[in-house]
């Protein structure tokens, strides 16, 4: 049985870039009157560019979900924004967006110890996973890749499997949105490492950072001294 577990978050944490939620946006607005539509692709930009200026954007935990949010505010149907979600990822999956891993982060993969296991957790659709993933330049460095993991709900039957008969402190939860991908984690025990992209402090967070490579340290740190 490997010695420790490093289960990452896909979106905002392994997988960056946000070309794709620009276009999923125009895809909900495109629904609306055309007034809508610019006020919900405005609102979109503003997010994006660090400064929301609607309620239901400011506290947004990406830009995917700030257009999920901004669905609800302007009254599209929750049907046709998840299609527009699927759409959008397939597209993506296509190679039809940028994307980009964090710095160093392969290199940073290749540098953990072999009794190191590694698990990449996400929501976005499982068959998206793939060919994005082998673009980013990360096939085969993970053990388990896991999509549709229906997070923050689903993450105990994945914290289970994943630890079998692991103590808690055996996994290290790194991401993003604290809600999805460290309290569930966090609330039996287990490390947590977040990245706050937007200056918003998760106070149980065992470490945090405004990037993943700033958190290559502590994460280097938590291997040696568990």
């Amino acid at each position: 049985m490997n010695d420790a577990i490093l289960l990452f978050d896909y979106d905002g944490t392994v997988r960056l870039g946000t070309e794709h939620a620009s276009h999923y946006a125009r895809l909900v607005a495109a629904e609306l009157a055309p007034d809508d539509e610019r006020a919900f692709l405005a609102a979109h930009a503003a997010f994006l560019a660090g400064k929301p200026t609607t309620a239901s954007t400011f506290d947004a935990y990406d830009a995917d979900n700030a257009v999920r949010r901004l669905a609800g505010e302007f009254g599209v149907a929750d049907s046709v924004r998840h299609d527009a979600y699927v759409a959008t990822r397939k597209r993506m999956a296509d190679g039809e967006f940028a994307v980009w891993a964090p710095k160093g982060f392969r290199e940073f993969l290749w540098s953990l110890p072999r009794t190191i296991e590694v698990a990449l957790v996400t929501n976005a659709p499982a068959s998206s996973l793939e060919p994005v993933v082998e673009r980013l330049g990360l096939d085969g460095l993970f053990d388990h890749v896991i999509g549709d993991a229906g997070k923050p709900e689903g993450m105990d039957a994945i914290l289970d499997e994943l630890l079998e008969e692991r103590a808690p402190d055996a996994l290290l939860s790194i991401g993003d949105i604290p809600r999805n991908d460290l309290a569930p984690a966090a609330d039996r025990g287990c490390a947590t490492a977040y990245i706050d992209h937007y200056g918003r402090p998760w106070p149980r967070a065992t470490a945090s950072g405004a990037t993943l490579d700033e958190l290559y340290p502590f994460i280097h740190r938590w291997i040696t001294t568990r």
